[in-house]
């Protein structure tokens, strides 16, 4: 997503970047944008709420190749990584050191369990984590699971931009907010907790996170978890959940 201009921001996927978008589309100065990235809004909402039913068709029906390209397209440009956005600047604008990149990223067990709710499937969690990771499930694209170290690092797998955490976001939202140089959005003014978009009503329960529930019950899996993403462990400096 960019603002003004100048700001852009790194969409990974399940990890809080709806969020961020509602909160960044209040700065854009220009209205025929800021109606666009409305509408652009509207629209992923409602294929996002609509997920589960592309995934069973996708699943369910080798014949729906045009649809399934349609979608593939739609989320890889809509997920752009970093070196994306700055091939694009660096081709459209020989100076383009006024653009701030960021980007919010996950605990990556926590953001695997939310695409799994999110998806709504009829398989348990662990036989999908298996299926996912160690076959690399060709009916659910790459895109949505990939590590999200390759959204915001080099080739040599270095961080180039800043970011914050979704577990952090009311602190780090407020330190992100002086790096771009705008206000807090005005529902948060008064209030420290910012309103979450897309929230899975299983992730908390009595405000008591509970996607270690899932590793609870098939403990086998997290191998296969630390394995894939063990770039984004690293990077990120997130601990490894064991039951």
């Amino acid at each position: 997503m960019i603002i003004n201009n100048n700001i852009c921001f790194i969409h990974i996927p399940k990890a809080g970047g709806s969020t961020i978008e509602h909160l960044l589309i209040q700065h854009e100065n220009n209205l025929t944008n800021y109606i666009i990235l409305l509408v652009i809004e509207f629209i992923y909402d409602i294929i996002k709420k609509y997920a589960s039913v592309l995934h069973q068709i996708f699943s369910s029906n080798n014949k729906i190749s045009i649809l399934r390209n349609v979608n593939d397209y739609f989320v890889n440009n809509y997920h752009s990584t970093y070196l994306d956005y700055n091939k694009i600047h660096n081709n459209n604008n020989n100076n383009n050191t006024s653009i701030k990149y960021f980007s919010c990223v996950r605990h990556p067990q926590s953001r695997l369990v939310s695409l799994y709710t999110f998806l709504k499937l009829s398989i348990n969690f662990g036989e999908f984590v298996i299926q996912l990771l160690d076959e690399n499930n060709a009916n659910i694209p790459k895109i949505s699971y990939q590590e999200q170290s390759l959204f915001i690092c080099d080739k040599y797998n270095k961080i180039c931009i800043p970011y914050i955490k979704i577990e952090n976001i009311n602190n780090d939202w407020e330190k992100m907010c002086e790096y771009l140089n705008i206000s807090k959005c005005e529902n948060t003014i008064n209030n420290s907790t910012i309103p979450c978009k897309n929230i899975s009503n299983i992730h908390t329960i009595n405000n008591t996170t509970n996607w270690k529930l899932y590793y609870d019950k098939y403990p086998h899996i997290i191998n296969y978890v630390v394995d894939y993403y063990k770039n984004d462990f690293t990077n990120f400096k997130y601990d490894i959940y064991y039951p």
